[in-house]
């Protein structure tokens, strides 16, 4: 088995944590939870503090997305370890799993899904594990049913038998496991590296990156490119950005804003009949799943997020650290990320009106378009770095182990 090193000279002025933490999620396709096991594994390692990835691929999902998920990732042979199922739960990957931490050196496991959690918790009664098991909560929100309700009890059962619980959000952290009792918690917020080192170098191969966009999607030149990012499906409640694009096109008839739905999902067909009965099929874009997202950024004039609900989604931080304008509602995290009216709007979930007035006045204004936009670069860069990300979750860590963890961390 091949054993994963890592460098640890780069360090200074912060006390590494002993032993290998083993990131681990159950993944079908890749969305915002990849992401984040990802960066905050590579993160981590930045800082000199051995981590390791174990992604779980879900066959069941099928091949495209379980394509989308390989694409995503990239190579992370280097730090990580992938491993394929179509079972529900399989006894034989679980001690494949528990083998492979004892290996590795696995001191702490940190979870990213109910599924990887069920399967440490399992690891434990079965003697398979000797390791602090952390499980962090990005906003899960299930709906009605047996399958729901079966895996919000497992959720529930493997919240009380984890030694720690971080909130990617202070919202999801007081909905999802308000009664902690005694498990150690704490609200750490997603980060993200910039992708320029200052506002202007983003403003100046924007007009590169909007010619691909216009060429690639075959959009309108001279119209703004309005973007929503995400899976298409319940969560993210795009038809509420349908409205809004059909009362804008009401409004002013004239408008050539080009609109991209950036994503896939098990309801882009019913989400595509709805754009044809609404009549927007010439201003409306589906571009698929997207795994490079930086031209779909550096093009794009603004985002406009439309969720029921939210963790600390990173569309929102990735858009804010390509210094872009967003709408977004005032759910999970968001309200963390966004200082409403001087980097951003928020508007109340689901709310219409408050939506076309927050969008109508970046249409009408480049300049607060810009004005927002270089003020979130800004603050992404001074609040959400990367490197304090990881020695926040490293504090943590030492703290379970140690027996001081903090309850709440910022």
């Amino acid at each position: 088995m091949l054993k994963f090193k890592v460098d640890m000279s780069s360090h200074t002025g912060h006390r590494l944590f002993k032993g290998a933490i083993a990131h681990v999620t159950f993944s079908g396709d890749f969305g915002g939870r990849e992401k984040v096991a990802l960066e905050l594994c590579r993160s981590l390692r930045d800082v000199g503090q051995e981590s390791l990835l174990f992604v779980v691929i879900e066959e069941r999902a099928g091949e495209k997305r379980n394509q989308n998920l390989l694409d995503s990732l990239g190579d992370f042979s280097r730090f990580g370890q992938s491993f394929s199922t179509r079972s529900r739960f399989s006894p034989r990957l679980m001690f494949r799993l528990s083998r492979s931490f004892r290996e590795q050196g696995v001191r702490v496991v940190h979870c990213h899904c109910y599924k990887s959690l069920y399967y440490a918790v399992m690891m434990r009664f079965a003697g398979l594990l000797d390791a602090v098991v952390v499980y962090t909560l990005h906003g899960l929100i299930l709906p009605a049913g047996v399958m729901a309700s079966l895996i919000r009890g497992c959720q529930i059962v493997g919240l009380r038998m984890a030694d720690g619980v971080i909130g990617c959000s202070r919202e999801v952290l007081a909905t999802s496991f308000p009664n902690p009792n005694g498990v150690k918690t704490a609200a750490i917020i997603n980060a993200i590296e910039l992708p320029a080192n200052n506002y202007s170098a983003l403003q100046a191969a924007k007009s590169q990156a909007r010619d691909e966009l216009v060429k690639r999607y075959s959009l309108d030149p001279k119209g703004l490119i309005v973007i929503n990012v995400g899976r298409i499906c319940p969560q993210k409640n795009f038809p509420l950005y349908l409205d809004l694009i059909r009362q804008d096109q009401v409004s002013n008839p004239n408008s050539n804003t080009n609109y991209l739905i950036v994503g896939d999902g098990e309801l882009q067909d019913e989400l595509e009949a709805r754009v044809d009965l609404l009549g927007l099929r010439s201003r409306v874009v589906f571009t698929g799943f997207v795994s490079d997202m930086d031209t779909i950024y550096r093009g794009a004039d603004m985002l406009v997020q439309t969720s029921i609900w939210e963790g600390t989604p990173m569309c929102l931080l990735e858009a804010r650290s390509y210094g872009l304008p967003v709408v977004a509602p005032a759910v999970g995290g968001n309200v963390d990320v966004i200082e409403s009216g001087s980097d951003g709007f928020l508007y109340p979930v689901s709310d219409m009106n408050a939506l076309m007035d927050r969008y109508a006045s970046y249409v009408g204004s480049p300049e607060l378009r810009q004005s927002h936009g270089k003020a979130a670069f800004e603050r992404i860069g001074n609040e959400f770095g990367t490197r304090d990300w990881a020695l926040h979750h490293m504090e943590f860590y030492r703290g379970l182990t140690e027996g001081n963890a903090h309850e709440v961390i910022t």
